[in-house]
C-alpha cells in the first residue's frame, strides 16, 4: 500500500502529530462530554483489492476492508490534545469496533488494523483483542482472543504505509456479536491512532472506547464524543468459514508435535509416486510446499519462519490424501 500521501500533506501530519504528542500526558476528567475536535485534511486512499483465490481451501475475509466513505482521522482541539481514535488527554485505554452480524461456525484467526499515527519511546507490546458482548447491556465483556505486537513494529508499518496484521494463537469461534480492537499504550511518548470514516449524517457509527475508568462507551454517546461522531475505525477482523474442510485422516500418517514451535516430524505411507506437501494459512496462502519421493516415509520440516497460527497441512500422491490442522506457536 503506497502512494496515497503527497509530501506536503505528510508534512502536515508530522507537524500536527509532534505538536499534539508533546502534551498527551495531560489528563482530563471524563464526566459528561469530551472536548471539541476537528477532522484532518489528510485522506486515506486504499489500493484495489486483488489476489489469486483459485487455490483456497478455506473461505476467509477481512471484515469491512476497505471501509467505504472518506477515510480520515480526528484530533482534539485545545484545551484537549490527542486523537479521537487513539491516545489523548482523557487517557482512553482502548478503542474497538462493534460487529453485530456473524455466521455460525465462523472463526476469527487474526486482525488487521490501519494506524495513521504511531510513536514509540518505550517499545511496549501492543495488545490486539476480541471481546464478547457479555458486558452490561451488550457492552464489551470478556477478552476471548488476543495477540501482541511490539509498538516499534507498528511504527515501521506506518512508516511504510501499510496496515498492521496479527494472528491469534488459537482462532476464536464466533458465537454472537463481538468487539475487535486495540489496547492503547499507556506510557508517555508511546502513541497510536487509527484512521476512521468521516462523520456523515445518517450513518450509524460502530466505534467504541474504554475510558480510564474502565467503562465502555460508543463514540456517539452524549457522554463521549456525541452524536456528531458517527464513525467506524480501520479495524478489520480476519474471519474464516470452513468450506468442505473436514480433516481427511490417513491411518498411516502421524504429524508431531502438534502444536509445534518450529520443526515438525511427518511419517506417512510408502508410495510409487511423488508425494506433495503443502502448508496453507487460514487466509488461503501457501506458506510451505515441497515434493518428496514416494520412498520417503519419514522426514522433518522446519516451519520456524512461519508466523504462529492455525494452518492446514496436506499430503497427497494423487491417490491417497491426508489433511490435518497444524497449530504453530
Amino acid at each position: 500500500m503506497s502512494g496515497y500521501y503527497n509530501s506536503s500533506i505528510m508534512k502536515k501530519i508530522v507537524l500536527i502529530s509532534l505538536a499534539l504528542l508533546l502534551f498527551i500526558p495531560v489528563s482530563f476528567s471524563q464526566v459528561t462530554g469530551k472536548s471539541a475536535f476537528t477532522a484532518s485534511e489528510v485522506i486515506r486512499h486504499y489500493p484495489e483489492v486483488a489476489g489469486d483465490n483459485s487455490h483456497r481451501t478455506i473461505d476467509c475475509d477481512t471484515l469491512r476492508y476497505p471501509l467505504s466513505g472518506e477515510i480520515i482521522y480526528y484530533y482534539m482541539l485545545p484545551p484537549g490534545v490527542g486523537y479521537i481514535t487513539g491516545n489523548n488527554s482523557y487517557m482512553d485505554k482502548a478503542k474497538a469496533e462493534y460487529f453485530a452480524s456473524f455466521e455460525s461456525g465462523t472463526t476469527i484467526s487474526g486482525m488487521m488494523a490501519d494506524f495513521v499515527i504511531a510513536k514509540n519511546t518505550n517499545n511496549p507490546q501492543i495488545t490486539f483483542a476480541i471481546w464478547n458482548n457479555a458486558g452490561a447491556n451488550g457492552k464489551p465483556g470478556l477478552m476471548v482472543a488476543s495477540a501482541t505486537k511490539p509498538l516499534s513494529s507498528i511504527v515501521a508499518d506506518v512508516t511504510n504505509e501499510r496496515a498492521t496484521t496479527v494472528t491469534f494463537d488459537t482462532p476464536y469461534t464466533v458465537t454472537g456479536p463481538f468487539y475487535a480492537g486495540v489496547i492503547l499504550p499507556a506510557s508517555t511518548g508511546d502513541t497510536l491512532a487509527l484512521w476512521c470514516r468521516k462523520h456523515v449524517t445518517g450513518y450509524n457509527g460502530t466505534a467504541w472506547e474504554q475510558w480510564s475508568s474502565n467503562a465502555w462507551y460508543p463514540f456517539n454517546d452524549p457522554d463521549s464524543w456525541g452524536e456528531n461522531m458517527q464513525t467506524t475505525m480501520t479495524i478489520y477482523p480476519i474471519v474464516c468459514q470452513p468450506v468442505g474442510l473436514e480433516e481427511v485422516a490417513d491411518p498411516e500418517v502421524t504429524i508431531h508435535p502438534n502444536p509445534a514451535t518450529g520443526v515438525v516430524n511427518i511419517s506417512l505411507w510408502k508410495s510409487t509416486s511423488d508425494v506433495s506437501l503443502e502448508v496453507i494459512s487460514m487466509t488461503g496462502q501457501r506458506v510451505y510446499t515441497r515434493v518428496y519421493p514416494g520412498s520417503f516415509t519419514n522426514f522433518n520440516i522446519d516451519l520456524s519462519f512461519v508466523p504462529k497460527g492455525v494452518y492446514m497441512l496436506q499430503l497427497t500422491d494423487g491417490k491417497r490424501k491426508h489433511s490435518q490442522k497444524l497449530i504453530l506457536r
